[in-house]
C-alpha cells in the first residue's frame, strides 16, 4: 500500500557520477519529467528557490496544464534556478527515500547541470562566479580588499560586470571581509567531551566560502556559542 509521505528521516543514495548512464541526457530528461509531475501534484516547495515557481508557471501556461504539455527544452529553465541548497530534500519533500517514489530533486538537478557542463554550455561568467575561492582570495588582504569593495560599488564596475558575466547591476553583491573566518577563528578551548541529552560531545566546523570570505562574523558567533556551552570544536 502506497503511503502519502514519509514519517522517517530522509536517506541519501550515492551519486553514480562515474556510471555509464549518468550523462545520458534522454534518461535524465525522463527522470526530470517523472519528478516534475510529482512536484506539480504537490507544490509544497513553491516558497523555496526559483525552480519551483518556474516549473509551476511552465505547467500552468502549457496547453494541457500538465507536465506533458511542457517542452523539454524548458526543463533547463528549472535547472538553472536550482542552487542546490537541499532544503526541498531535507525539510519539505514528503516523497524522498525511503518513500517508494524515491524523489531526489537536488541530485537530479545536479545531474542535469553536470550534463550541461560536459556539453560545454556553461559560460566563462558562470564558471567565474562558481569559483568562489578565486575571487575570494582578495578577502583579508589589507588595502586590496577595501579597494575591491569600493570598485564593486561603482556604477561603471557594475555595468561592466553585467555585460561580462551577467550579474545584474542592481543585484545585491556581498562585500569581501577584511579578515577571513579561517584565519580569525580561535582554536577551541580544551573542554571535556561530554555527550549531553541535547548537545553533541564535539563539533566539526565546515566553513563555507560565504562565511570564510564575506561574513566571518557568523562563524565567529557560532564558535562563541560553542565555547559558552563548553562544546569543543575543530575546523576542517
Amino acid at each position: 500500500m502506497a503511503r502519502e509521505g514519509n514519517l522517517e528521516a530522509p536517506t541519501r543514495h550515492p551519486i553514480d557520477w562515474k556510471g555509464p548512464d549518468y550523462y545520458d541526457e534522454e534518461a535524465t530528461l525522463q527522470e526530470m519529467e517523472r519528478i516534475f509531475d510529482i512536484c506539480h501534484g504537490c507544490r509544497r516547495c513553491v516558497s523555496l528557490c526559483g525552480s519551483f515557481p518556474t516549473l509551476f508557471d511552465l505547467v500552468d501556461e502549457s496547453k494541457t496544464m500538465e507536465v506533458d504539455g511542457v517542452d523539454k527544452k524548458d526543463y533547463w529553465k528549472v535547472v538553472d534556478q536550482c542552487y542546490l541548497c537541499d532544503l526541498c530534500y531535507m525539510t519539505k519533500c514528503p516523497y524522498v527515500p525511503p518513500h517508494a517514489w524515491n524523489l531526489d530533486f537536488p541530485h537530479t538537478m545536479l545531474r542535469a547541470k553536470a550534463i550541461k557542463f560536459k556539453k560545454g554550455e556553461v559560460g566563462m561568467g558562470e564558471r567565474l562566479l562558481a569559483s568562489t575561492d578565486v575571487h575570494g582570495q582578495f578577502a583579508g588582504i589589507p588595502v586590496v580588499v577595501q579597494a575591491v569593495n569600493a570598485v564593486n560599488r561603482t556604477a561603471l564596475a557594475r555595468g561592466l560586470m553585467e555585460d561580462a558575466i551577467g550579474v545584474d547591476r542592481n543585484a545585491w553583491l556581498p562585500s569581501l571581509a577584511t579578515r577571513r573566518f579561517r584565519s580569525a577563528a580561535p582554536a577551541s578551548a580544551q573542554h571535556k567531551v561530554v555527550d549531553g541529552a541535547k548537545t553533541p560531545g564535539k563539533v566539526v566546523i565546515y566553513s563555507t566560502c560565504y562565511v570564510n570570505y564575506n561574513e566571518p562574523g557568523i562563524g565567529l558567533d557560532l564558535l562563541k556559542l560553542l565555547d559558552h556551552n563548553a562544546v569543543p570544536y575543530v575546523l576542517v
